[in-house]
């Protein structure tokens, strides 16, 4: 049975993970599956050589992240035609930036403040979206209450420095975030941004090292090895994965194909009570197959699950779509 939030609300949910519904619920932008498309539909002028690339006969991905790093070790490793490499380098960097530009909100479109007054009720934050909506709202209180690890220098994330020395509420980029850049010493840090931060700025038009590290599409276990691959996405999966208490979750597919490693840690771990919210958009049909699917997941599970229509919670941001 779907019931409303008002229903199961105990008010004491400890854990929120979010997903690209509650994006979605705030820009019709978000809908994009791939920021790929992005770039084919909107015609953005990216070179027919760098498209290729993304091919299944070339790397085989539709992850910006992952061309733009086989592209940078070519760059390292080649003595002939570096001045191509970078060409072709920056020209994909300058594709991910128009096609996040068209596929992000503005961000006088987001209610910042409403966003942030729902987080502050939770104990732990994580967020399988790469878009800045969850650190702009954060940003709005100057953080006053959160923290993200990259508190060492120069902005950058140690897994020897992760102890929290207070009530600050941690909010974990399970999947990276536009924010996040990774060097090529492997360490990840965080770029600074406020609402007038251009996305250009973000990313980084023309640094050569610091690659974006978000995980914007790709099958579970593509995403998977790309978190093992980084120490700080890493540690958040690891985070979730030792979560205890009850879970919140909103805005999430939970597509076994696209999300299964998602769903295993949630199985792994000891959260006792799971609300998952369904979108209030579906069908009948649509909304009880999405919950027989979630339920024969944690079939033989301990969870106890409750579901609830997306469009009576707070998150829906009075956007009931």
């Amino acid at each position: 049975m779907i019931k409303k939030w008002s229903d199961i609300d105990t008010h004491d949910r400890s854990n929120l993970l979010l997903g690209n519904g509650f994006s979605i619920g705030i820009s019709s932008n978000f809908r994009y599956d791939s920021l790929l498309k992005v770039v084919d539909d909107k015609k953005i002028g990216m070179y027919p050589h760098a498209r290729d690339l993304f091919n299944e006969h070339k790397i085989g991905t539709t992850n910006f992240e992952e061309v733009l790093r086989v592209i940078y070790h070519a760059y390292l490793v080649n003595f002939w035609n570096v001045d191509a490499i970078k060409t072709l380098y920056f020209n994909v960097r300058k594709s991910l930036i128009e096609a996040v530009n068209c596929a992000h909100v503005d961000y006088e479109s987001v209610d910042v403040q409403g966003v942030e007054s729902v987080l502050s009720s939770y104990r732990n934050i994580f967020t399988t979206n790469y878009d800045l909506i969850p650190y702009w709202s954060i940003m709005s209180s100057n953080f006053s209450g959160y923290c993200d690890y990259f508190w060492n220098d120069g902005c950058s994330f140690s897994p020897r420095n992760t102890e929290i020395w207070g009530s600050e509420t941690p909010i974990h980029y399970l999947h990276g975030a536009i924010h996040l850049r990774t060097q090529p010493d492997c360490v990840t840090t965080k770029v600074r941004a406020t609402g007038e931060t251009s996305i250009k700025n973000i990313i980084g038009e023309t640094d050569l090292k610091n690659i974006p590290l978000f995980i914007s599409e790709g099958k579970s276990e593509v995403k998977l090895r790309r978190i093992r691959e980084n120490d700080y996405l890493s540690f958040c999966y690891n985070k979730l994965m030792n979560l205890d208490g009850d879970l919140l979750v909103f805005g999430h597919g939970l597509d076994k194909e696209y999300d299964e490693h998602i769903l295993k840690a949630i199985k792994s771990s000891k959260v006792k009570k799971l609300a998952i919210s369904v979108f209030s958009g579906m069908t009948k049909e649509d909304k009880d197959v999405f919950v027989s699917n979630v339920n024969a997941f944690f079939a033989g599970s301990s969870i106890e699950i409750d579901y609830f229509e997306s469009n009576t919670h707070p998150l829906s941001l009075r956007n009931p779509a």
